[in-house]
């Protein structure tokens, strides 16, 4: 009778170790099966127009309506990304900044416009755990960042996004360029930002590609392109693999046409654009917005797909 007992206990101890072990294996097979399903999301710079203009379908500003809201979906399968870090041009601080609230309202930063401009809404949700963990990359990266959980999205985020992706659910966290302008740091910035893409999460800039105040109120409608040498630079700067992109970009305001597309102490629009390129990886980008705002403001939007 003992000797039963024994052995069925020996039985159960048994069947205990080998469940166990089961489980264990289950855990970790759907461990690794939902490493290999992440996705790698991608980095892109898209030209959010002026003001609420693309939103009002004002007749500049179709062409880059009908690309926020038609083709961007066409490179970038929404329903795949879990997040989505956006670097808006319309945000210059010191250091860099991250919104890091559950939610923000929306931040209206322009002026003049209808009235129904001023109450949009954008209800996408924050996520201040991947704030905090973008801040420790950073941190780690020597890059001295903040969390701001108050400062609203600005128009550099919900203009474009209410195109992108009007059903507002997939969580945003918004962060600033730098007032100093500097292209090294911000590509910097960028290859910080590289690894969440394996994660699923895309990264959007939000800037312009040209970006010259007195020309768009007095040079529209010329009849020809006063910045397609640049953007020809651009293009070239931005196809190109890692370091040959980063040797160009970094020294962008040295190429002709530069401070007439982006004038001194005025080039907050092309930061975003350097960023994402530093956040695109080893491999080369590609042009997939090049339209002529006015017939005269060529504006180029590109992506980076690859690791």
């Amino acid at each position: 009778m003992i000797v039963l007992n024994t052995f069925t206990i020996l039985i159960q101890v048994a069947f205990i170790v080998f469940m166990s072990l089961l489980s264990m294996n289950i855990i970790r097979h759907f461990s690794s099966s939902a490493k290999r399903m992440a996705v790698l999301a991608p980095a892109i710079f898209v030209n959010h127009g002026g003001g609420p203009l693309p939103l009002l379908g004002e007749k500049d500003h179709l062409g880059l309506t009908v690309f926020l809201r038609d083709e961007v979906k066409k490179h970038v399968n929404l329903k795949e990304l879990k997040a989505i870090i956006l670097v808006t041009a319309h945000w210059e601080e010191q250091k860099v900044s991250i919104s890091s609230a559950e939610h923000h309202d929306l931040y209206f930063d322009y002026y003049g416009f209808p009235p129904e401009t001023y109450k949009y809404r954008y209800d996408a949700a924050g996520d201040p755990e991947l704030a905090k963990r973008i801040q420790i990359s950073l941190k780690n990266a020597g890059i001295d960042s903040k969390l701001d959980p108050k400062r609203g999205w600005d128009h550099g985020v919900f203009v474009p996004m209410m195109l992108i992706n009007p059903s507002a659910d997939i969580p945003i966290i918004q962060v600033s360029v730098l007032s100093n302008q500097d292209p090294e740091q911000h590509y910097a910035l960028g290859q910080v930002l590289y690894q969440f893409r394996k994660e699923g999460i895309a990264i959007i800039g939000s800037g312009m590609s040209y970006h010259n105040m007195r020309e768009f109120r007095y040079s529209r409608d010329t009849g020809k392109v006063v910045n397609a040498e640049f953007d020809e630079y651009l293009n070239k700067a931005c196809t190109s693999g890692n370091d040959k992109r980063k040797r160009d970009l970094i020294v962008w305001d040295s190429q002709p046409g530069a401070r007439d597309a982006h004038p001194p102490r005025a080039a907050e629009h092309l930061m975003p654009l350097i960023v994402i390129a530093g956040a695109g990886g080893e491999g080369p980008g590609e042009r997939i917005f090049n339209w002529d705002m006015s017939g005269t403001f060529r504006l180029s939007g590109f992506i980076w797909k690859g690791e």
